[in-house]
């Protein structure tokens, strides 16, 4: 599918890369504690008996998730599954209903914020180990390709309609492409689109026939909205925001 696309970012005027990094991690945060509250009253205390608190567990994926990213032909991608091992001592073995999605969802989040492709849905185990010291994390990471949740969709005008499921998907019209559009005025490996920072984006990617959005053309990402025409060459579609 050609050379590997970079992971774009786009800048922000107001604050600094890093700066806005650490703040949408902090309320990534603090809404994994409120939904934790929400699931069981004393939920650490439930779940863990040692030193080990569930948000130290949620920042640890985060980081093992942040690790694990490599540089695809379709920019910056995550593991989607994570073996997490503890010591006994720490982990209850009845492990409230809800804790393992949530750690999930906190993954997943993290992975649409920053602009990561996860190339199947986020899985998340965890298991005692009597090896492991009382206190701390031991973390697996792998990569396991399925079938995602779709998040946005392209719909053309005779009602055809392309699922968007993964983050940073290649359009073009070869069959290997994430989204095959059967059109000669496509070319092979057309478009970038993915979501970032709460937003959707898409580039064009040295097509022969252009990107446009509402009829607009750039050599640098353009901001999709729910709603907006999208052309890749000659075929245009309308893109539409999945709610989750």
């Amino acid at each position: 599918m050609g050379n590997s696309v970079a992971g774009y970012r786009v800048g922000r005027d107001t604050i600094s890369a890093r700066t806005y990094r650490r703040l949408t991690f902090m309320k990534l945060v603090r809404d994994f504690e409120r939904r934790l509250e929400k699931l069981v009253d004393g939920m650490a205390g439930k779940v863990f008996r040692g030193k080990l608190h569930p948000v130290e567990l949620a920042m640890r994926l985060v980081r093992e998730a942040d690790l694990s990213v490599e540089e695809s032909v379709a920019g910056p991608t995550a593991a989607n599954v994570y073996n997490v091992r503890l010591n006994p001592r720490d982990l209850d073995f009845e492990v409230p209903a809800g804790f393992v999605d949530e750690l999930e969802n906190v993954l997943e989040s993290t992975a649409a914020d920053r602009g990561w492709r996860l190339d199947g849905p986020i899985r998340v185990t965890l298991e005692t180990v009597d090896g492991v010291s009382p206190g701390t994390v031991e973390c697996r990471v792998g990569r396991s390709a399925g079938r995602r949740q779709t998040w946005a969709d392209l719909t053309g005008d005779r009602g055809l309609r392309y699922p968007v499921r993964l983050n940073r998907s290649i359009v073009g019209r070869a069959d290997v492409c994430d989204i095959a559009i059967n059109d000669p005025g496509v070319s092979r490996t057309h478009a970038l689109l993915w979501r970032e920072g709460g937003e959707a984006w898409v580039l064009d990617l040295g097509s022969a026939n252009g990107t446009e959005v509402n009829g607009v053309s750039s050599n640098a990402p353009l901001l999709l909205s729910s709603g907006s025409i999208v052309a890749f060459g000659p075929v245009s579609f309308t893109f539409r925001l999945v709610s989750a």
